[in-house]
Parts: C-alpha cells; sequence; structure tokens
C-alpha cells in the first residue's frame, strides 16, 4: 500500500513539474504542489456544500443582474418607486409615444453612432496598420497612447475638450487666433454636433484599436506573400486580401462601437447638452431630473426601447466574436506580417501619428493641468487658490474620499465577480455556466443610466436592500455590475492561457475545488487580476450615468461633482478637483506596489524553504 502511495505521489509531484516548467515558476506553485501531497485520495462528487455553494452563486447572479432587467419592465408600468403606494399605469409609454423630442433623439443616436464607428474603425485600422505593418518611427507610442485613452475617465476627458474649444478663452481657438486665422478661431467651438463627433471618435479609436490590435498581429503572413506573388501591389494586398480575411474581427469591433455610440452618456451630456443636443441617453436623462417629481414611468418606457435595440446587437456581437474567442488565420506558417516601409508616403504616416498622439492625447492633457492652476478658464497668471478652495470643502473632500472607496473596494468586487465570469466562459459547460455567462451580458445591452435606474427599482422593490440606498454600498454594487463585462474581457484570455491539469492534480492529492482553484490558478492570475482591478477603478471614478441616479447629497463622486461645477461654469474647479484624485490615486498606487514588493519578498523566502521540501519529497 506504501509503495502505491509513493507512486502516486511521485506522479503528482512529477505532473505539477511539468505543468509549471522553469524553477521560477515551481517556486510559484511550491504551495500547491505541498497540498497535493497531503492525500492521495480520488476527486471527491459534489458535497452538500457545494450545492449550496452553487445556490447561492445563482441567487447572487440573478439579483445583480437579472433582477435589475425585470424590475425595469415592472417600472415601466407602474409609478414611481419612492411613491408610498406605486399603481399600475401606461403613462410612460403614452408620454414616450406622444413625445415628438424621443423620435428626434432616437434618430440623433443612431446617426450619431453610425457616424462615429465609421471614423473610428477608419482611425483604428490605420494605428494598428501602422504598429503592426510598418516600419516607422513613433510607431512604439501607438499602443499606450491608446491604453492610456481608454483609461482615462470619459468625464475628465470630455471637460478637457469642452474647455480646449470654449470660444475665445479656448486653448484651441487662441492658438487659431495667433496663427491669424480669425474666422477659425472665432467659429471652433466643441459645445456642438462637430465637436461631440469628434471627441467620441478620438475615444472610441482607442477603444477600437485595442481589439483589432490582436487580430492584426496574429494574421498569417502568408495570405500577403501569396497576393503578392499572385501580382498584387502592397496596397491591393491589403484591401482584398487582409482586410476581408479580419472581417470577423472588425464586424465584432464595428459592433462594439456601434453599441457603446448607442448609449453614450457622459460626452453628449457635457458637449451636446449646452448646445441643445439631445441623444436617446440624455433624453432618459431628462425625464429623470425632477428627483421626487420625476418621470419614472417614461424614463423607464424609454430604457426599454433602447434595451431591445442593444440587446439584439450584443447577440449579434457574441455571435460573430463566438462567445469571446479571438479570429486569426491559421495556415501553414504562424508568422506575423513583416514590417515594411512605406516608402513615400513615410512622412506623412509619421505625420498623421504624431497629428494623432497631440490632438487625442497632449492637448487634453495640458489643457486639465492648465486649467487647474488658473482663477478662470483663459487666464494669463496662475494660482492655487482652486486647490485651496477644494481641500477646504468638506463636500468635495467627502467626494473624493467615496470615488477612492467605491473605486477600490467596487474595483474588487468587479474582479471577484468577472472572475467567476471568466471561468463560466472557459470551463464551465452545464447549465448554471451558460446561465451565469447570458446573466453576465445583460449590463451590456443597459446603458450606464439605464442600469443606474434599473439597479435603483431593484433595490427599492427588493424587501431587506431599501437599507443600502443613499449609502456607498449601492454605488459600490451598482458600479461593479456594470464594469463586469469590460473585467471580463480582460481576464478571459488569461484565465484560458490556464491549463486545468495542475487544478487536476492538486484535486486528485484530495484537495477540494475552491481550494485548488485558489492555490493553482488564481496565484498564476494575480498579475491579470491586478491589472483588471486597476482598470477597472480607473473607468469606475470617471463613470457619470451610473452615479447620477444612485448617489445622494453625501455620496457625491467626483464625476458629479465636477459635472456639476462645469455645469455652473466653474470648469477650473473640475480640472483641479481631477488633478488631486489623480494625486491621492498614484500616491495610493505607489504604497500599494511598495507593499507588494514586501509581499513577493517575503513569500519568495518562504516559498524557496518550500521547494527544498518538495524536491525531498520527490527524492
Amino acid at each position: 500500500m506504501n509503495g502505491v502511495t509513493n507512486i502516486k505521489r511521485t506522479k503528482c509531484v512529477n505532473d505539477v513539474r511539468n505543468a509549471y516548467g522553469t524553477s521560477q515558476a515551481r517556486e510559484r506553485g511550491a504551495m500547491s504542489v505541498l497540498t497535493a501531497l497531503r492525500s492521495t485520495s480520488r476527486i471527491q462528487p459534489a458535497t452538500a456544500a457545494g450545492m449550496i455553494g452553487k445556490a447561492v452563486c445563482l441567487l447572487i447572479f440573478t439579483w445583480l443582474f437579472v433582477w435589475p432587467l425585470g424590475m425595469l419592465i415592472y417600472g415601466a408600468f407602474s409609478s414611481s418607486p419612492l411613491a408610498g403606494n406605486p399603481k399600475w399605469t401606461l403613462s410612460g409609454f403614452e408620454r414616450l409615444i406622444n413625445d415628438p423630442n424621443a423620435y428626434e433623439a432616437l434618430g440623433a443616436t443612431v446617426v450619431y453612432a453610425v457616424v462615429i464607428t465609421v471614423l473610428s474603425m477608419a482611425v483604428a485600422i490605420f494605428m494598428a496598420t501602422v504598429t503592426t505593418r510598418m516600419d516607422v518611427p513613433f510607431r512604439r507610442l501607438i499602443t499606450p497612447v491608446m491604453v492610456i485613452l481608454v483609461a482615462m475617465p470619459t468625464v475628465l476627458y470630455s471637460l478637457s475638450w469642452a474647455m480646449l474649444g470654449a470660444g475665445q478663452t479656448g486653448m484651441i481657438n487662441r492658438f487659431l487666433d495667433a496663427l491669424g486665422l480669425d474666422f477659425l478661431a472665432e467659429t471652433f467651438n466643441t459645445r456642438s454636433w462637430f465637436g461631440l463627433v469628434l471627441v467620441t471618435v478620438l475615444k472610441a479609436s482607442a477603444l477600437a484599436y485595442m481589439i483589432l490590435l490582436g487580430a492584426f498581429r496574429n494574421q498569417n503572413a502568408a495570405l500577403e506573400e501569396a497576393a503578392r506573388i499572385g501580382g498584387a501591389s502592397r496596397i491591393r494586398s491589403f484591401i482584398g486580401i487582409e482586410l476581408p480575411a479580419l472581417l470577423p474581427a472588425l464586424g465584432a469591433a464595428s459592433l462594439f462601437i456601434f453599441v457603446k455610440g448607442l448609449e453614450a452618456f457622459e460626452t453628449p451630456a457635457v458637449l451636446g447638452l449646452p448646445a441643445g443636443i439631445n441623444v436617446f441617453a440624455t433624453q432618459i436623462y431628462d425625464y429623470l431630473r425632477g428627483g421626487y417629481e420625476a418621470d419614472y414611468p417614461a424614463a423607464s418606457a424609454s430604457s426599454l426601447v433602447i434595451v431591445a435595440i442593444l440587446a439584439v446587437l450584443v447577440l449579434l456581437q457574441l455571435k460573430l466574436t463566438g462567445g469571446g474567442k479571438t479570429f486569426t488565420s491559421v495556415g501553414g506558417r504562424a508568422k506575423g506580417a513583416d514590417l515594411r516601409k512605406p516608402g513615400k508616403w513615410t512622412g506623412s504616416v509619421v505625420a498623421g501619428v504624431m497629428f494623432f498622439i497631440v490632438v487625442a492625447l497632449i492637448l487634453p492633457i495640458a489643457q486639465v493641468i492648465l486649467s487647474a492652476f488658473q482663477p478662470y478658464l483663459g487666464a494669463s497668471e496662475l494660482t492655487l487658490q482652486n486647490f485651496e478652495r477644494l481641500l477646504n470643502t468638506p463636500s468635495v473632500m467627502n467626494a473624493l474620499e467615496t470615488t477612492i472607496i467605491v473605486s477600490t473596494i467596487g474595483g474588487l468586487l468587479t474582479v471577484i465577480l468577472a472572475l467567476v465570469v471568466s471561468f463560466a466562459f472557459v470551463r464551465m459547460k452545464g447549465r448554471l455556466g451558460r446561465y451565469i455567462q447570458l446573466a453576465s451580458w445583460v449590463p451590456a445591452a443597459m446603458p450606464g443610466l439605464v442600469l443606474g435606474l434599473a439597479f435603483l427599482w431593484s433595490v427599492l422593490m427588493t424587501p431587506g436592500t431599501k437599507t443600502i440606498y443613499g449609502t456607498v454600498w449601492i454605488l459600490v454594487i451598482g458600479l461593479a455590475v456594470a464594469t463586469v463585462p469590460l473585467a471580463t474581457r480582460t481576464l478571459e484570455g488569461a484565465l484560458a492561457q490556464i491549463g486545468v491539469d495542475m487544478e487536476e492534480a492538486a484535486r486528485i492529492s484530495g484537495d477540494n475545488f475552491l481550494r485548488a482553484f485558489g492555490t493553482v490558478t488564481v496565484r498564476l492570475l494575480v498579475p491579470s487580476l491586478i491589472s483588471a482591478w486597476f482598470l477597472v477603478a480607473i473607468t469606475m471614478s470617471g463613470i457619470l450615468d451610473v452615479p447620477i441616479l444612485l448617489g445622494s447629497a453625501n455620496t457625491e463622486m467626483i464625476a458629479t461633482v465636477s459635472f456639476g461645477f462645469y455645469s455652473s461654469g466653474e470648469t477650473v474647479l473640475a480640472s483641479a478637483l481631477y488633478v488631486i484624485f489623480t494625486c491621492a490615486m498614484a500616491g495610493l498606487a505607489a504604497a500599494a506596489f511598495v507593499l507588494w514588493l514586501i509581499a513577493r519578498t517575503i513569500i519568495r523566502r518562504r516559498a524557496s524553504q518550500l521547494r527544498g521540501e518538495v524536491e525531498g519529497v520527490s527524492a
């Protein structure tokens, strides 16, 4: 019997060693190996605790993702959720049908989404082509710039452009005036359809670029070579052969940007509302402006319209992407295309890249920093009075504290939920896994403003949850649900690269599922989990539509406070607030990095000791 046990132990050690590969990786897996050596029993069947855990998981995901949609439907046929005795009504649909502004807003939203999709995809394809195909200067700057653009809060980005093109006081206007272009200086205004489309395209092109980059990099070079052998030029080869081969990725990215255009709120609210431009999201916001007098039935009915449209588009997106799979061309050669010099077009390509970097990133950041030190927008002198005023305002400091708490705790909750969803996508094949997959896509089919309204109905109409209304926890949960699709896309690919053999080795040794998953898979996912946490935290800090409905006077976030400053004409205070927040987040990130270095040093020392014990057992 002891001989059989030793054989099993030796096999377990070898399996885990082969799975981890290098000695450095074996150090990371040492704890998992020792856990695997504690027992040699078979993987245990589902226990009562496991069944209870699945039931709890099912209830949590239903309440977080599915129940708000049901409550939104209920709200469309009910009076205000704030009323003592809500009544059944069709007033919301009646107002929506009889409101000409709703039809105008819906038509404007569709046109807006189509335009930004076409322009954003053109920019993204150009930038991805330069990055993966062309040997030109500054091409390595494109990806970091796009990452920063994706991470930059939308409210802050929109505010910066509202200041850049603010008439005579705008930085761009003054620059044009200095060049003697008086007519352009007087007419350039970002609070217009031009500004709304421009700013959205700059931000959306970064999203499209990040989606397309992998497909461009993984495309087989044999396609181009075959076309060139057949006598096609490089341009004809690219347009006629390579781009058609990328149609699945291009279609998925285009649909993603189109969906983002339909549900956009922050940029239209900042740049569109002052110019009288109304899209469907701001139309819903108009129904909700009245507080206790808000028309919740009309807002809910309008929300159902946009949810129905987005649901069809999201299902189409899932079909195009195969449920999250990446489309790449596979041939006899896996080598990507070689970098080529564009010849006489080199100067034009470099100029286009640098123009995009300056316009999309450098100008907005410079405007925010400069205006934070100005007593008023366009002033020639610099001062610290904006920071002094903000630091001495308790409500602003409370908003800063709330934002940090919500971003940190909400980001952690989002990563946990996204890890479960990613596991369902990659590993779970049963009904529960499929249900979690479908439930997780419900927020993707609901614009932030609609999701906030749906979650508000859910909290107020569910027994026992009214207590979190008006607290920071409703923001934590609401924003976590809103950002789960983003975190899921970040973690799904990393989880798919980790084989199940390491978990199986630990479970064969007697570990339960949670322990095996935590000690093996989660440990290897730590870098991706940290990256997703950071990305989600930054994204949460810039979301306006969800906090504007779920927040209260005591739980405002900097997005809502800065939007209030902008609406009241105190834009410089909004800039100073974001500078303070950025410094605070940078300080917290630095402190977390130092703690991580200390923890890693301690873990490495302990792992070194455990590796010696493992090698002793295997010997």
